[in-house]
């Protein structure tokens, strides 16, 4: 179990009336993410590319929850973290589900040419997970919002919400991948294996990926 601040944490199904606040925490969590950094330089200011990073998390979100479950974490009746779930029977998220979730603007700002080049970078961080064969759960998005984070907040989502969430379902495989280094002894530390750790290629730029799995077989 987590910490006593952790144990304060209540998840809900997500709906819309939580929006605003679940994006900002999104827009926060990820401000400084690898896999939406490396785009950084293709911005003449980061004015401009701040402006890009909101609209693509937002449209980015709004895509996801189209096929996949998003909880969220109370704490003082404020959202303080958030778990977005794919499902082995959910449908993927697709580039049209981008487009109907105003993500077109936001991704043509960075040109055609390189949008394309980032979205085929996008996908094939997620190639290593989608290669297996067995019935898999695949954690989404885990954020929480940076003044909550180092409280135990993220080890007990795992812990106390996601495993069990899982294992009801009578679920047996969950796999994560992150392009941040620090989350590489996270999920260790939260029983996660590496599977598979690469590095991809975006133009004249790199982007470590890290794929994982957590079995939940005799647990």
């Amino acid at each position: 179990m987590g910490n006593n601040r952790a144990n304060t944490i209540e998840y809900r199904k997500y709906d819309t009336s939580f929006e605003k606040e679940v994006v900002n925490v999104l827009i926060k969590a990820f401000g400084h993410y690898p896999l939406f950094d490396v785009v950084r330089d293709d911005f003449k200011t980061e004015e401009r590319f701040r402006g890009f990073h909101i609209r693509f998390m937002k449209a980015m979100f709004k895509a996801t929850i189209r096929h996949n479950a998003c909880y969220i974490g109370m704490k003082d009746g404020k959202v303080v973290s958030l778990v977005i779930i794919d499902a082995p029977t959910d449908k993927p998220v697709g580039f049209l589900d981008y487009v109907l979730c105003g993500g077109l603007n936001p991704i043509l700002r960075l040109g055609l040419s390189n949008a394309l080049k980032y979205l085929n970078l996008s996908d094939e961080t997620e190639c290593v997970v989608k290669s297996i064969k067995e019935t898999r759960w695949h954690l989404y998005f885990l954020a929480v919002e940076p003044s909550h984070q180092g409280q135990g907040i993220g080890s007990s989502a795992i812990k106390d919400f996601l495993i069990p969430f899982v294992k009801e379902r009578n679920g047996k495989l969950i796999t994560v991948t992150t392009n941040a280094e620090q989350n590489v002894g996270f999920y260790t530390k939260n029983g996660f294996s590496l599977i598979k750790e690469e590095t991809l290629k975006y133009k004249d730029r790199t982007v470590n990926n890290w794929s994982f799995r957590l079995d939940l077989e005799g647990q």
